[in-house]
């Protein structure tokens, strides 16, 4: 026989959890992609927070992107080129956005560069006069490289700011 008195918080949490869960949107993306969108599309200056590599990274050449990052619009849809790479994605009806790529096929074969890439973030308009838009978020790469026969990857992750060039 059960007393019941479980009942209550394990309904309460998992209500919590899905409240939560809903809250996030489709994805994680950040809600539907937008219908009336922001100007996103046009030339940015890439900063990437400075940090160290992660300890799996040791040994490999890791060169992080220095830009400019390119974008381009088109309705929700968003593509951009970055240090040779083009990611795609889309561009939410919240500002924020998504964009991976990858590097498999290119001439130079990715060399130092990272093999796949993701920019999430958010595009921030101006807020005053004289202001100007800014994109915010994260940028992750992914890197590899062969030691002693095998195959050994990486992951580095870096917040970024970019405002127009």
């Amino acid at each position: 026989m059960t007393s019941g008195r479980f009942w209550f918080p394990t309904c309460t949490l998992l209500l919590v959890g899905a409240l939560l869960a809903a809250s996030q949107g489709c994805g994680g993306g950040g809600g539907e992609p937008c219908s009336e969108c922001p100007p996103i599309e046009g030339r940015y200056a890439l900063e990437l927070q400075e940090g160290p590599l992660p300890a799996a990274c040791d040994g490999l050449t890791v060169v992080l992107p220095e830009g400019p990052l390119d974008m381009a619009r088109q309705g929700s849809a968003v593509a951009a080129m970055l240090d040779g790479m083009t990611l795609r994605g889309t561009l939410y009806s919240t500002y924020n956005f998504n964009l991976v790529g990858s590097s498999l096929g290119a001439a130079d074969g990715g060399i130092g560069g990272p093999e796949s890439a993701s920019l999430t973030g958010r595009y921030i308009p101006v807020l005053r006069d004289g202001g100007v838009p800014r994109l915010e978020g994260n940028w992750q790469g992914n890197f590899s490289g062969t030691s002693g026969g095998g195959t050994r990857r990486c992951a580095v992750t870096r917040s970024f700011t970019a405002t127009p060039q």
